[in-house]
């Protein structure tokens, strides 16, 4: 099998076929997990399915079959509806049936789906616990979706020591493990659902902990110093698996003690941070040795703007930009993306913010762009101080040979 994928590996290469989550499913969806462990890939996929709603199919204890749940899930025919905040295309649904359609992922049971969106506490969360077989279940959260309130809770990140959402995911992880006595357990979410996977693995108790054998962070958003410092944090960081795009915005933001991979991406940009253009070859992601110059030049300026600000201040940056971009109930991404908050709207609710919130997006944006110019020079220098010091012991040689 290993010389199969190997060949399969060497063969997109050539073509420049980048195979992704979706034809791994194909490649190795007929492995079962006594025949392949569970794997980063296996992962991200569970990862991605939380993205897709199954509010009346995965919510009782007793829990259906992923089989069983794509069915229920096409036939209520939910793949046509959009609802506020959904931010899935086609891939989700191929996805969905090419599990229901895999021996690996069929017969796994999902249960406990929960999805909560509350305005009042600034609060978007769901998660979905799947019985993965062998006495093991992975607890996966969903990532930011396409509402500003959503968003706008990852910016709270910055500022705030805890989220709403990161309480609810420490106690619907505690709740998983007491319903599943003696089950190992696997954690891990997409984005901002990476980062609650960690968060809630911190502060489940030191008995749900002894359970933990895998953390994955799917390019999240990391942590205040004063999280990653703590005790709780170092217990379980061996756990955690942390994964980056090479161009990585969302998962380069705030603190990542632990070690993170990198992995290559058949996208350009912020793009990246879609799943289902992580590339991969055999039973993992094909991985590079470090993050794109761009991604560090943005990982720096950002560092450097939010360093300078204080915790007031970033609550302020926070709400006095949600406070421009959710004007005229514009409630999503899309509503904006499709025009229905134009740019003149826009503006117009950004004179309508204090002088003090304006002055602090100005000052903001104006540090954002001379820090980034600052670092492309800086990472430029070291970059052509690294080929000057790569090039001289060839200049040596030919030195020697003439």
């Amino acid at each position: 099998m290993q010389g199969v994928e190997a060949f399969r590996c060497r063969f997109a290469e050539v073509e420049e076929v980048m195979a992704n989550i979706l034809d791994y499913l194909r490649w190795r969806g007929d492995l079962t997990l006594e025949q392949a462990d569970f794997n980063e890939v296996d992962s991200l996929i569970l990862s991605e399915l939380s993205y897709l709603n199954f509010s009346g199919i995965a919510e009782g204890e007793e829990g259906i079959s992923i089989r069983d749940a794509t069915e229920a899930y096409f036939q209520s025919g939910r793949q046509s509806l959009r609802n506020t905040g959904d931010l899935y295309n086609e891939n989700y649904f191929e996805l969905l049936q090419r599990m229901a359609e895999s021996r690996r992922f069929a017969d796994m049971r999902l249960r406990g789906y929960v999805q909560k969106f509350d305005t009042e506490i600034g609060m978007q969360f769901s998660a979905v616990t799947v019985e993965i077989g062998r006495k093991k279940l992975y607890v996966a959260f969903r990532g930011t979706d396409d509402t500003l309130l959503g968003w706008k809770e990852d910016f709270m990140m910055s500022a705030l020591t805890v989220v709403p959402s990161q309480q609810e995911a420490v106690q619907y992880l505690k709740q998983a493990a007491e319903y599943y006595p003696g089950y190992r357990i696997l954690t891990g979410g997409h984005s901002k659902g990476g980062n609650l996977a960690v968060y809630a693995s911190l502060h489940a108790g030191k008995r749900v902990q002894k359970r933990i054998w895998a953390v994955y962070n799917h390019d999240g958003p990391g942590f205040r110093d004063s999280v990653v410092e703590t005790p709780e944090y170092q217990n379980i960081a061996a756990c955690i698996q942390t994964m980056v795009p090479e161009t990585s915005v969302v998962g380069m933001l705030l603190e990542h003690e632990e070690h993170y991979s990198v992995v290559k991406s058949s996208n350009k940009g912020f793009t990246q941070h879609d799943g289902f253009s992580w590339e991969v070859c055999g039973p993992e992601f094909v991985h590079l040795s470090s993050v794109s110059r761009e991604s560090k030049i943005a990982d720096m300026a950002i560092r450097q703007v939010f360093a300078e600000l204080s915790l007031e201040q970033r609550l302020q940056l926070t709400n006095a930009l949600f406070d421009t971009l959710g004007a005229k109930n514009s409630r999503t991404l899309t509503d904006i993306r499709e025009g229905k908050k134009g740019i003149k709207e826009i503006l117009r609710a950004y004179d309508g913010l204090d002088k003090d919130a304006r002055k602090i997006l100005q000052t903001v944006l104006s540090k954002i762009v001379t820090e980034s110019i600052r670092g492309y020079k800086v990472t430029k220098e070291a970059a052509e101080q690294q080929a000057e010091e790569e090039a001289t012991p060839s200049k040596r040689s030919r030195n020697r040979k003439e």
